[in-house]
């Protein structure tokens, strides 16, 4: 699978099959994450990956709990009981169940820059890039992959869980990782390139 084929082909993934990730493939995948483009080539990431079976439990359920504020607390407009009651259904079904999943962090230990502001800015670029890298490439070893920013919204229990400092590693985001129960397939996307370019 070329790089073209990767983009146009994945999409996120919330339900995985118990099979394990295979060493070799979560190698792969680690690898190209730092491989990323990233700022002033100080490679200020950090991840860690969780694949105990008590650690994914728990990281599940703290997912869980910060999915259920984003859709009764950050959205414009809440999901209704309704629609709560069937995403619940498919939480007890075993939605985002993966068997590995890996946090993202902004590495702050060492700093390298006198505006702090903009070095942390910088760092959460690369720290994106490494996290599409690890996608992109999970992707192309038929493993899926979901991207969750919800964690930032009660990201202190995620510190805890964690045992960092956020000081010096500053939770970006975490992604499960696993085998689809289903071939995902992607969403067209809502906006044209011309809806979303100008040529000046």
């Amino acid at each position: 699978m070329n790089v073209i084929e990767a983009i146009n082909t994945r999409a996120t993934v919330r339900e995985f099959s118990d099979e394990k990730i295979k060493e070799n493939d979560l190698k792969t995948i680690l690898e190209a994450a730092i491989r990323a483009p990233n700022a002033g080539g100080n490679e200020q990431w950090f991840f860690i990956i969780v694949e105990s079976k008590e650690k994914l439990e728990k990281l599940r359920n703290l997912i869980i709990q910060a999915q259920r504020l984003y859709y009764t607390e950050m959205m414009k407009t809440p999901l209704s009981k309704e629609q709560l009651e069937k995403w619940e259904e498919r939480v007890k079904e075993g939605l985002y169940k993966a068997p590995l999943y890996i946090a993202a962090f902004k590495d702050l230990r060492v700093r390298y820059y006198k505006n702090s502001e903009i070095e942390e800015r910088w760092a959460e670029q690369s720290v994106c890039a490494a996290i599409e890298n690890m996608i992109l490439v999970a992707h192309s070893l038929n493993i899926g992959s979901c991207w969750f920013g919800v964690p930032l919204l009660m990201e202190d229990k995620f510190y805890e869980f964690f045992n960092v400092k956020k000081e010096e590693l500053k939770l970006v985001a975490i992604i499960a990782f696993g085998y689809p129960k289903q071939k995902p397939i992607p969403k067209k996307r809502k906006k044209k390139i011309e809806d979303v370019t100008i040529r000046i």
